[in-house]
């Protein structure tokens, strides 16, 4: 159905770096901003030696985060999951302490929480004690079917909030099915405790290995295995941090991406953890401001930072598998309404030109850069096309764009109506706003005439028509 244009709204002029806008604030300046933006987007990849060109992929890749962040969509998402796993944490350890009791090993859940703790020094013994207390006193007979009902809720609502997070960062907009998750869930839980088992006893057995124990009587190889030992907790810690950006996200995520991601935040794990932990150290006077709220305090702004530190990791991992979305411009937000009634017309015309002369399907990357336009509108165009049965995918990878509908029956009216249905849904209700009957019925009379105009063109008409006569498609009226 043919919907009304939104009303123009006032011209603003952007900054000339957009991206960096969100930084100005920050540094005050916009001098030296604009001179590391330059230096940073400015320059081709392509034309750079492989070392120039890494170091350069990096630097976008943590500029790209860090406008994530100074946007609050990192931040935003990080102090959500603080709020949900002060609720959650007690029977997600419950749950987990059930699982590892069946394997013999209940007692690495309180060495794993007081590990996690650990930057909170004293107070995070405390803290670990405490939690232990409250696990063990988890009993389902004395909870009932209420009280076990909502512990499973509490643990389902952070799952869901931690995959939703992730899917945001990875742009995907849809949420595994309740089943699909609690497949999932078990299977992790199940799974996990045999994996890191077996880990475990392969290490455990290798150091045991009469070989390896005479190897450790040479001065070098102690020394090798001392430094091994002491890098495993990282390693491992990268590991997890891998396993949960593959697992988690609804999308294809590629091992080395992944393992990127995992690699920095497990690196920014570390330093943030002797951070916060001589942080703690030298706060007595949050102690004494504080008081018994100090422990609850420093253990939020700790359970903040880990949160801020996995999604960080998981951004950086998006990035570097998708670098088209490396933009020096970010959001669809830079499109106005009429940009994007253009870039999808002129998206859904080369998907049916490539179609009908038999030519390989458009990804979404490829219309991107056709179009010159910032994937993040490029995802927002696509969307909402395909949503209005105007385009589909074909069977394969990468996920390839063709037409929905013949061109003969895809009308511009019928793209137009698409595009601005899923605006409207994200905007405030027309209803809402102020109504001036003699402003209402010009506007009313320039959508008449936009639908009159755009009802008889097709992306068919626009196909035939000739670059050197433009206005072949245009009806007569309007042509004229």
């Amino acid at each position: 159905m043919w919907k009304p244009r939104s009303r123009p709204a006032t011209r603003r002029h952007w900054p000339k770096h957009a991206a960096a806008s969100s930084m100005t604030s920050m540094f005050g300046s916009t001098t030296l901003l604009d001179r590391a933006h330059a230096i940073v987007w400015d320059r081709p990849l392509a034309e750079l030696p492989f070392w120039q060109r890494s170091l350069f992929l990096a630097a976008r890749i943590g500029w790209s985060v860090v406008r994530d962040l100074l946007g609050g969509a990192l931040s935003l998402r990080a102090m959500s999951l603080v709020y949900t796993t002060l609720l959650s944490i007690v029977p997600a350890l419950a749950i987990a302490f059930a699982v590892f009791r069946a394997f013999g090993f209940d007692s690495w859940i309180e060495a794993l929480l007081a590990d996690f703790l650990a930057p909170l020094g004293d107070q995070g013994v405390e803290i670990t004690r405490q939690m232990m207390e409250f696990v063990q006193r988890v009993n389902v007979n004395v909870l009932g079917t209420i009280g076990f009902a909502f512990l499973l809720y509490t643990v389902i609502s952070l799952i869901n909030k931690v995959e939703a997070a992730f899917n945001s960062i990875w742009r995907v907009e849809a949420n595994r099915s309740f089943a699909r998750q609690f497949t999932e869930i078990v299977s992790m839980s199940v799974l996990g405790p045999i994996l890191v088992l077996t880990v475990f006893g392969i290490m455990a057995g290798a150091v045991s290995n009469s070989f390896i124990g005479s190897l450790a009587e040479y001065e070098a190889v102690r020394y090798i295995i001392e430094q091994s030992s002491r890098l495993l907790p990282y390693a491992i810690l990268i590991a997890a941090f891998g396993f949960i950006y593959v697992m988690i996200p609804n999308t294809r995520v590629h091992l080395g991406s992944a393992a990127v991601g995992a690699t920095v935040a497990g690196i920014a794990w570390g330093a943030a953890g002797w951070t916060f932990a001589t942080f703690v150290v030298k706060s007595a006077q949050y102690v004494a401001i504080y008081s018994a709220f100090a422990t609850l305090v420093f253990f939020m702004i700790w359970l903040y930072a880990a949160w801020l530190i996995l999604l960080g990791g998981c951004s950086i991992a998006f990035y570097y598998q998708n670098r088209a979305y490396l933009s020096p411009h970010a959001g669809v937000s830079l499109l106005t309404l009429r940009q994007l009634d253009r870039m999808s017309v002129q998206a859904l015309l080369l998907v049916h030109e490539a179609f009908e002369r038999g030519q390989t399907p458009w990804t979404e990357e490829a219309l991107a850069r056709r179009l010159h336009v910032p994937m993040e509108a490029m995802g927002e165009i696509a969307s909402a096309l395909c949503e209005g049965g105007l385009l589909t995918f074909a069977t394969g990878t990468p996920s390839r764009f063709v037409p929905g509908r013949p061109a003969d029956k895809t009308a511009l009216r019928d793209i137009f109506s698409a595009v601005r249905a899923r605006r409207y849904n994200r905007s405030v209700a027309d209803d809402t706003l102020a109504h001036e009957p003699r402003v209402e019925a010009f506007f009313e009379r320039l959508d008449e005439q936009e639908a009159n105009l755009a009802e008889p063109v097709t992306i068919a008409s626009l196909m035939a028509a000739s670059e050197a006569e433009p206005d072949a498609s245009l009806p007569a009226s309007a042509a004229n």
